[in-house]
């Protein structure tokens, strides 16, 4: 089998944000190959955009999608931080995002690929990150495609309302775990709550 190197990666995902209109830029961090988009129109997130990077380090690529300045900001800024730490924390215990082609298989099944964690960074960034093999983005190109591009920021912004809730002091920990239970893993949650 021929390994996937770190340029034909790059190459890869360069040519596939190209011809999805995907709006990009290319430079380097410490040394490493990153590429940086901006996803707008997500309407739950705060200023209705999501940003993301990919670094590309020798191995694998390290993927990360957060919210905006603002987003950071609040979080600095919040007296509710140990709620959304409990948040975060079901977040990470419970959701795992599924890859949908978005066609309704007729590119590729649904699967669990991916395993994100979602966290706080030192400077008050809201993030969701995963590390992926470029061995396993060369069995599974499109669908770790779309689970950069579509997957993570679709699920941020299906989680926005309970975070941010949270964050805000608009929702207690329980109303934002029932609101995540109902709307992002589609379970039935009681009334009482």
């Amino acid at each position: 089998m021929n390994r996937m190197n770190r340029l034909e990666a790059k190459n890869k995902l360069s040519a596939y944000l190209k011809k999805h209109n995907i709006s990009f830029s290319e430079d380097f961090d410490n040394g490493v190959p990153r590429i940086t988009m901006l996803y707008k129109g997500y309407n739950n997130c705060p200023d209705k955009v999501l940003e993301s990077c990919i670094w590309l380090h020798a191995n694998e690529m390290e993927v990360r999608v957060y919210f905006d300045e603002n987003a950071s900001s609040w979080c600095k800024n919040s007296n509710y931080i140990d709620g959304m730490m409990r948040l975060l924390n079901f977040i990470n215990a419970r959701v795992w995002p599924q890859t949908i082609d978005g066609m309704e298989g007729n590119l590729y099944q649904s699967h669990y690929l991916h395993t994100p964690r979602l966290y706080v960074t030192e400077e008050a960034a809201i993030t969701m990150t995963s590390m992926i093999a470029y061995d396993f983005y060369s069995v599974a190109p499109l669908e770790t495609e779309d689970y950069i591009t579509a997957c993570c920021p679709e699920l941020l912004d299906k989680l926005s309302p309970a975070i941010f809730g949270v964050l805000l002091g608009q929702l207690s920990i329980e109303q934002a775990i029932a609101y995540v239970k109902k709307h992002v893993l589609k379970e039935t949650v009681s009334k009482s709550v």
